[in-house]
């Protein structure tokens, strides 16, 4: 049987392409899932032109992150079959037209088909769940590391973008950010999608972690190949349905969804109500993605030395803690010092949680159906954003306060806390820790 080709010394590459395809999910990551936080900015002028209810608002976000939802399994169906080359730049086209199409909005049912449908959409095209899908397939021992970095991008983004939107909505309206954000990601993310998205390391010539190429009987046996060879979804669900391990995921995932997409997509609005200026609320917001990249690069680090399941689990801990400092911002008085530590905890947390949880999941899955069972995953994240968003924003509505959302929040990271505590015992029990 013939090998996979390997390069000459001549032409060899003197670096490992993985790191790439790492820096590249980075910089997607940072634009593509910022379009989805960005919610929360872009509420505050909304509400102040048209006077709609946060509730009926936050259906928009949560109409977006069922699409997103429902809509990832299949993606990562069509990733398997054609390739991330195929799909995964569509995405940054698809949110990129539609962000510049938010400028007509003037109705509410208009944020709804352009927010809700065709950015969710676009987010499952080229979003969370396609890029730890393909992470995986080019790292073993620095899993959660190489993991880590790419989902900083995350974090990165929610620094960078966030307070930079806040000011353009500041300088130029709503609508003309809406307009640069969309031409950035169309002009820019989609392009370098195109050029230098792979599927695995074979295709460069290389092997996983750097490592010589794997033959086509090693690649076989361990699950990955070239497009065309993926399962359909429902194939690859009457599969993994009855282990264990796939329940105990979805239900982490879904607390993990209630938990950022609740908080992201309310927190500008509640830093306000309590008495921060629309400019440091946004700083705030955007501090808490520059300390989920460290939360992400060291959760991720931790989480190869100590265990995946025992990462998830310590940081579902400091989530809850931020979360506690985040209710009691009112008690201290507000001031600078509480919302920036606040940020402190909570970012570390939530970087922390997402870096162990996808590193978990390859652990768990990993192979040429990892994009399908990821997808399946993602439903229960899109969820935990359905139900989050407008259950927070009509208690606030009722209530006047988000108090008894956020306690719900920290309910769940205790539940995720004691499923990863269960799964990492479950995973070494029977010998299926990663070596």
């Amino acid at each position: 049987m013939s090998r996979i080709p390997v390069s000459s010394p001549t032409n060899k590459p003197r670096f490992y392409y993985g790191w790439v395809i790492v820096w590249l999910s980075f910089a997607t990551l940072a634009f593509h899932v910022v379009t989805r936080f960005s919610f929360g900015i872009f509420q505050v002028p909304l509400l102040e032109e048209f006077g709609w209810s946060r509730g009926l608002l936050s259906g928009a976000f949560s109409l977006s992150m069922a699409t997103y939802a429902f809509g990832a399994p299949f993606a990562g169906s069509l990733l398997e079959k054609k390739g991330p080359r195929a799909i995964m730049p569509w995405g940054s086209v698809i949110l990129g037209l539609t962000f510049i199409s938010c400028y007509f909005v003037s109705s509410l049912w208009h944020l709804y088909i352009l927010f809700g449908l065709f950015a969710g959409y676009g987010l499952s095209l080229s979003g969370f769940s396609t890029h730890s899908a393909i992470v995986p397939r080019w790292f073993v021992r620095k899993r959660g590391r190489a993991t880590g970095i790419a989902l900083s991008g995350i974090g990165i983004g929610i620094l960078v973008l966030a307070p930079l939107i806040e000011r353009l909505i500041a300088s130029v309206g709503w609508r003309y950010t809406y307009v640069i954000f969309g031409l950035v990601l169309l002009c820019v993310i989609a392009p370098l999608a195109f050029l230098l998205m792979r599927d695995v390391p074979e295709d460069v010539g290389q092997g996983p972690d750097g490592g010589p190429p794997r033959t086509p009987e090693e690649m076989a046996r361990a699950g990955v190949g070239h497009g065309g060879e993926g399962k359909g979804v429902w194939e690859v669900f009457s599969v993994v349905r009855h282990d264990i391990r796939f329940w105990c995921l979805i239900l982490m995932v879904f607390a993990i969804g209630l938990n950022n997409n609740t908080i992201m997509s309310q927190l500008q609005l509640y830093l306000v109500d309590v008495g921060y200026g629309t400019a440091l609320a946004a700083i705030i917001f955007g501090s808490v993605g520059f300390i989920r990249t460290f939360g992400s690069i060291g959760g991720g680090w931790v989480g190869d030395i100590i265990g995946r399941g025992r990462g998830v689990a310590l940081a579902a801990v400091v989530v809850a803690a931020g979360l506690t400092l985040l209710i009691l911002i009112p008690y201290f008085g507000g001031g600078i010092l509480p919302g920036y530590a606040f940020a402190l905890v909570y970012g570390i947390g939530i970087g922390a949680m997402s870096a162990c949880y996808s590193a978990l999941a390859g652990d768990c899955f990993g192979g040429r159906t990892y994009g399908v069972i990821i997808g399946f995953m993602e439903i229960c994240y899109g969820l935990g954003g359905v139900v989050g968003a407008p259950f927070a924003g009509f208690m606030f509505d009722y209530t006047k306060s988000y108090f008894i959302p956020f306690l719900t929040i920290i309910f769940f990271m205790f539940v995720s806390l004691a499923l990863a505590l269960w799964l990492q015992a479950y995973m070494k029990k029977h010998g299926l820790e990663p070596r």
